[in-house]
């Protein structure tokens, strides 16, 4: 029958209770005019479904579910289209569209009621009530078949004038159909439309009306259509005798399987466009950033102004404002192809580190684990020692080597002393070990003290930028006060000023003055515990280290107070790096840690192992050279990596993608983030 009849038999054939979905996987766009129901201003763009009474709610949906409104209602997932209007046309066709659906919401015709209320050509004139014989009238628009009828055209065009105006786009419940019966036995029908302003005012528009079985005055339904139930059968002979039953369907060549693989490889090839050039930003040998976008999306059908010759888009940013190629980018076939080749993106190969390991010579060594205990050295008969005899440490120098483990981040102590040089008529040298709290973290340095005969106190510590080189050394018990340089000093919070200098020309600054204090000396991890240092602590009297006084402008180097070769004695006066200067510091402390000693005699040390993703070489290898056949051969000449011999990586593309990883256990590149442990005094002692 018509809309009625069908409605009429859903709401037959399952519960009033439910409202299954009835399409899915339907698409909003920015065009669709689709918004959330409780935020009408939020504009939704995604995949929607639709159920039986007309509702929207978002997300794919499973055909025929039946889903609970008030938990979409809770989540804000109601969705609703909006209409808008461009013009007053378009607001007279969409009322007209709502005003015929209203009708077939509520009434059901008969084959004869279809008759009597459509249009016909009889005698010249157009009159409503047609027979099947006749010719019906179509209108192009629906609003054309409203105006048609004599109703009150008036009155509709005012409704028109008055919704475009205030711009109403909640349309559904501001129309409703009211039925009117005259007679005593219902003779006469009446069908009025009823328009509610919102206001408290309606306006009535007379719709229909039907005197018996026969509409005399009504809608044209001239888009009804309606199945013949019976029709005469077709006589078999006669109709041989007219239509030719031998029929044959032309169809070209059938490509196989192979053809279609092959034909649209060759249609990607044409459609997928340049490649555009990448830049190499971070220096890693792989191009990131496109040099030619402009010019490439000129190339792309999304943005390109000759459409006719246009390419595949390339990203998904360049498809955003164009509806009909989202998802069909470079971009979106590359994210689909990548969930087919799992299995070929996480092949892992390990090159493993093929360096010898160590084996050690001597037999053990001895451990000083506990506060109080060492080694004390004599010599025989209370004689004196040699480095003692005619103060042989201070004329010819020392040099003091062991090996350390620290066992805490926080421990500080003596490794070696002779005499106590911290006392103001004290002499002797020490080597000790000092933590500094730099932000919460721990920070270990070593140091080297010596005091001679003339109460002059010399140490290992140098400048570095930020922090010059102290005109006194480290003095106290336990050295917690440092002096300072006389001149401009820089606070913690980065504030400089310029301070006095004192008659005696030296000034004594707390630890706190100088929150960087470790910079400045030979530092140790307190991360790696499990990590051995070989520490090489040297005295030198034959350097030439000069007066504070002397250093802000020392031959042509200049201010050197900051420069930390010049006090490690590679920097001469004339600005020259070498091996000895002969001038800097007497003191200095050199160490290297276990790992890195093995790495430099070729022993296994920090692991060399390398893993990548990838089992074979792909992209762009040195023309020069022969193709290697797997990334064994990249691991012993990194050099293949390059494009060119210059370097130029543009010709042959870039270079392969594959991702490696090293174990590296060196500590000046190590980091970690967990908290600084809490230790008591006999766990912070140092073993050595």
């Amino acid at each position: 029958m018509g809309y009625g009849d069908n409605q009429s038999q859903a709401e037959q054939s399952q519960p009033q209770d439910q409202n299954p979905i009835v399409e899915i996987n339907l698409l909003a766009t920015e065009q669709d005019s689709i918004y959330e129901r409780d935020n009408p201003d939020v504009q939704y763009v995604g995949s929607y479904h639709k159920h039986e009474d007309g509702t929207l709610m978002a997300g794919a949906g499973q055909l025929g579910l039946v889903e609970d409104l008030q938990a979409h209602i809770l989540l804000g997932t109601v969705l609703f289209r909006k209409i808008t209007f461009n013009d007053l046309p378009q607001a007279r066709e969409v009322v007209s569209d709502l005003i015929y659906k209203k009708w077939f919401q509520n009434y059901s015709l008969t084959n004869e009621e279809v008759l009597s209320a459509q249009t016909t050509i009889r005698d010249g004139i157009k009159v409503v009530g047609r027979t099947e014989d006749e010719p019906l009238v179509y209108f192009k628009k629906d609003r054309n078949a409203l105006e048609n009828r004599e109703i009150e055209n008036e009155k509709l065009e005012n409704i028109f004038q008055y919704i475009f105006d205030n711009n109403i786009i909640v349309l559904e419940n501001r129309f409703s159909i009211q039925r009117t019966t005259l007679g005593d036995e219902g003779e006469k029908t009446i069908w009025n439309l009823i328009f509610s302003k919102g206001t408290g005012q309606n306006e009535s528009i007379l719709l229909a009306i039907k005197d018996g079985d026969v509409f005399t005055d009504s809608l044209n339904l001239a888009q009804i259509t309606k199945t013949i139930a019976g029709s005469p059968k077709i006589n078999p002979e006669k109709a041989s005798e007219i239509l030719d039953t031998n029929i044959f369907e032309l169809l070209p060549n059938q490509p196989n399987r192979q053809q279609r693989i092959n034909d649209f490889f060759t249609e990607f090839n044409e459609l997928i466009g340049p490649r555009p050039a990448f830049e190499d930003v971070d220096g890693d040998g792989i191009g990131e950033r496109p040099l030619d976008i402009e010019q490439d999306e000129q190339l792309r059908i999304s943005t390109a102004d000759d459409r006719r010759n246009a390419f595949i888009t390339r990203t998904e940013e360049q498809a955003s404002g164009d509806s009909q190629n989202q998802g069909k980018t470079l971009e979106s076939m590359r994210n689909t192809l990548n969930s087919f080749l799992g299995d070929v993106d996480n092949v892992i190969e390990n090159y493993e580190d093929q360096r010898p390991e160590y084996e050690n010579k001597s037999e053990g060594f001895l451990k000083i684990r506990k506060p109080n205990q060492a080694i004390i050295l004599r010599a025989p008969n209370d004689e004196l020692l040699e480095f003692q005899k005619n103060d042989s440490y201070l004329t010819d120098g020392f040099t003091i080597t062991m090996w350390v483990r620290f066992v805490s981040r926080s421990s500080e102590g003596t490794l070696f002393n002779f005499g106590n040089p911290l006392e103001s008529d004290g002499i002797g040298f020490r080597l000790d070990t000092k933590t500094n709290v730099l932000n919460e973290k721990y920070y270990r340095y070593i140091r080297l003290m010596v005091r001679d005969n003339d109460g002059e106190l010399y140490d290992n510590h140098f400048g570095v930028s930020g922090i010059n080189r102290f005109g006194q050394r480290s003095r106290g018990g336990n050295a917690n006060t440092v002096a300072g340089d006389y001149g401009w000093y820089t606070s913690p919070t980065g504030t400089e000023w310029s301070q006095e200098v004192p008659e005696d020309g030296y000034i004594d600054r707390p630890r706190s003055y100088y929150p960087n204090l470790h910079r400045v000396f030979p530092q140790v991890s307190t991360e790696d515990l499990d990590e051995w240092y070989f520490i090489c602590a040297t005295f030198d009297p034959t350097i030439d280290e000069p007066e504070y006084s002397q250093t802000s402008n020392y031959g042509s180097i200049g201010n050197v107070r900051q420069k930390k070769e010049f006090w490690l004695n590679h920097l001469t006066p004339n600005n020259v790096i070498v091996s000895n200067s002969g001038v800097g510091a007497k003191c200095k402390v050199e160490l290297i840690s276990r790992t890195d000693l093995l790495n430099a005699r070729g022993f296994q040390g920090s692991s060399l192992g390398i893993s990548t993703s990838y089992s074979s070489v792909s992209g762009s290898i040195d023309i020069d050279v022969v193709e290697p056949s797997s990334l064994e051969d990249i691991y012993n000449d990194p050099s293949l990596l390059d494009g060119d011999e210059n370097g130029d990586d543009s010709a042959g593309g870039n270079p392969p993608t594959a991702g490696f990883t090293k174990a590296d256990r060196d500590w000046r590149t190590y980091e970690v983030n967990a908290d600084v442990e809490d230790t008591t005094e006999e766990e912070t002692t140092y073993q050595g």
